[in-house]
């Protein structure tokens, strides 16, 4: 009955997402290719036949959690599908010899219409993708749907807890579910009924390379529009002289003229505000410090695991609750401090403390990063066999 209904409510909403589509590529948010492939499901459908395997990843977030599984399944036989532009571009950099589309808006005519033009065997959903015309669909057509690195804000976890016959009924679509954390798992596993796996977090399938010398160098990475301000007040308090070069990372850079705009002048000679997409790495390597973004205002954080694979010491606001578990453990390994948000010059005075401390931190990082690493190429094996 809740399916039924959440269909009709789209044939109702299908006019306004046309409308909202729209403006978004008048805000250049959109581009024609992105809008007509989500909302109108134009796709090369000859072409995308050729697949057995989607997999789907939102945003950027996500992108970075699909490396391992490409990197390790025996076969080719799949093409890729995101959500924002983003996400899309840097697909498209990193892997150029890939198909990569837009995945379809869960409108009910739009899934059926891909679903019955492919021969999809699999689809693989990363991260929270719960879309109910999607999941039913495939299933009813015989596609196995598979979740990695699952994961249930606290948030979701109390909304899905009002509608549990439907909750249920979504958690017999899914084929497998590999959570992203313990905690993750329990939430699935009560939520939809599930006897979900967890083997680790895709997010510590990286590389840990640390330089043996680091310049003082600060990097404030993936910082969204609304901290812009509270950067520029935390920045004002620090010691340039103490700094060689300060890098800002903007979460998206079509914000960057905004960001320049509020910047304080003073500062300006010793920041580079980095403006591509896919090779913040070799700024982590030069960096000594890395404050992650999304965490002065309630967004929830962000992923603080590719600056450490680099051997930087971690800094965040106390509004990282989507990786809390892993902020946790750097906490208690002495590999990052967390700030409150309501006295900004205290983290500026903080920064010039810990810029001129030398840390010894591979070992550590190592260690942490081998043991996290250790059960991942169980998920590759059990998708393989479903």
């Amino acid at each position: 009955m809740i399916l039924f209904s959440y269909k009709i409510f789209q044939i109702f909403l299908c006019p306004i997402i046309i409308l909202i589509g729209i403006l978004r590529i008048i805000k250049k948010k959109e581009t024609l290719l992105s809008f007509k492939q989500k909302v109108f499901n134009q796709h090369n459908f000859i072409e995308l036949s050729e697949f057995e395997i989607m997999i789907h990843f939102a945003s950027i977030g996500e992108f970075n959690s699909i490396k391992f599984l490409i990197r390790n399944f025996s076969e080719e036989n799949f093409f890729l599908s995101c959500t924002t532009l983003s996400s899309y571009y840097l697909a498209k950099n990193t892997y150029p010899n890939y198909k990569i589309i837009f995945l379809p808006l869960d409108f009910f005519w739009n899934v059926e219409k891909f679903i019955s033009n492919l021969k999809l065997k699999k689809i693989i959903w990363v991260d929270s993708e719960i879309w109910p015309n999607w999941l039913s669909i495939s299933k009813s057509s015989n596609i196995k749907n598979i979740v990695v690195n699952a994961r249930l804000s606290d948030k979701s976890y109390n909304r899905w807890k009002f509608f549990p016959v439907f909750s249920k009924f979504i958690g017999l679509k899914y084929d497998l579910v590999f959570a992203k954390s313990i905690l993750d798992q329990v939430k699935f596993d009560k939520i939809f009924n599930l006897k979900s796996l967890y083997y680790g977090n895709l997010k510590f399938d990286q590389i840990v390379d640390i330089p043996d010398f680091k310049k003082p160098i600060i990097c404030f990475a993936s910082i969204h529009k609304n901290e812009f301000a509270k950067i520029n007040q935390i920045l004002s308090m620090i010691d340039l002289n103490l700094i060689e070069e300060i890098i800002i990372i903007p979460r998206h850079i079509q914000y960057i003229p905004k960001l320049e705009k509020e910047l304080d002048s003073k500062i300006k000679s010793k920041v580079y505000i980095h403006n591509k997409f896919g090779d913040n790495l070799l700024l982590f390597s030069k960096s000594k410090i890395v404050f992650m973004g999304g965490s002065l205002i309630e967004h929830g954080g962000q992923n603080p695991l590719e600056a450490l694979s680099k051997g930087c010491f971690i800094l965040t606001g106390i509004y990282n609750k989507n990786f809390k578990d892993i902020y946790d453990d750097l906490l208690e390994m002495k590999l990052c401090e967390i700030f409150k948000v309501d006295d900004l010059s205290h983290i500026g005075h903080k920064i010039n403390g810990l810029i001129c401390q030398e840390r010894h931190l591979s070992d550590t990082i190592k260690k942490y990063f081998i043991t996290q690493q250790s059960q991942l190429m169980n998920i590759i094996k059990e998708i393989e066999s479903c």
